[in-house]
């Protein structure tokens, strides 16, 4: 019977520190020779999926945490915030001195110093001598931000209270923090306040006509308990956050110990 394999990327196709193991290349390419379909769910935008992930071979995406869905390179949904808005928390973010990031499905775009001050946020994430150009390698540095087709806009926290008054700001949108293995929170981010990955994973279901029973859902975070929870089977990787656990069918060996691969083949996808 073929399933719908759902993967999320940061903490479970790619560790934190930005590994992606052999294993998990060799293992989701087989899946699909088997006639399974790979589908990424991630927070991230469409540009901001890199080649190294890209080439693993996948069947779809929903990026933006449920504003994009993309199956066999076909666009099925896209939903961006509004020029506008954009434009009120670009001011908002420089009027408060935050260096941040915006991810649109046609490009990456840094806020001036995000070069040089995301090199120590990104290693309290996890990453060892992080390079920002070789972690955001499509990531430009335009004069102006007022940019269209976004679906996120991430930036970086100088203290909790930063994102305590962005979130007070900006009402509006869905506010979050992430921060790789640990419960700090290194970024804040913003986005649409309806967009949900279980929600554009029914999207899919329905588009697909396949039963939920043949999901198979991989991730490691709080995020990722509704995907786990609308899937037949869900998986946490080892190396995973304790409650993403709580909620899983299965908890694999860490990402950096094959775990992908080893759930494939413990529920015999490969």
């Amino acid at each position: 019977m073929k399933k719908l394999l759902l993967f999320d990327v940061d903490g479970t196709l790619i560790d934190y520190d930005g590994t992606l193991p052999e294993s998990t290349k060799r293992a989701i390419s087989k899946a699909r020779e088997n006639g399974h379909l790979a589908v990424i769910v991630t927070g991230r935008s469409r540009s901001h999926i890199e080649e190294p992930i890209l080439d693993i071979g996948f069947d779809g995406m929903i990026g933006g945490n449920g504003a994009y869905i993309e199956l066999d390179n076909k666009v099925i949904k896209d939903e961006t915030i509004q020029v506008e808005d954009v434009k009120r928390i670009v001011d908002y973010l420089n009027q408060h001195h935050l260096e941040y990031y915006i991810e649109a499905n046609d490009g990456l775009y840094g806020s001036l110093n995000f070069k040089v001050r995301g090199v120590e946020a990104l290693r309290q994430y996890g990453m060892k001598d992080p390079d920002v150009m070789e972690i955001y390698p499509a990531m430009t540095f335009p004069k102006c931000l007022y940019v269209e087709n976004v679906t996120k806009i991430n930036y970086i926290l100088e203290s909790y209270q930063n994102y305590l008054d962005f979130k007070e700001a900006f009402p509006e949108f869905k506010n979050l923090t992430w921060g790789g293995k640990g419960e700090k929170a290194i970024f804040g981010d913003c986005a649409l306040k309806h967009i949900d990955k279980q929600e554009a994973i029914k999207e899919l279901i329905d588009y697909l006509k396949i039963d939920q029973e043949d999901i198979i859902a991989f991730g490691d975070a709080e995020i990722d308990i509704p995907m786990f929870d609308i899937a037949g089977i869900s998986v946490c990787v080892g190396n995973g956050r304790e409650e993403a656990k709580k909620h899983a069918t299965y908890v694999t060996k860490p990402v950096s110990e094959d775990g992908i691969e080893y759930a494939l083949k413990h529920f015999e996808i490969i």
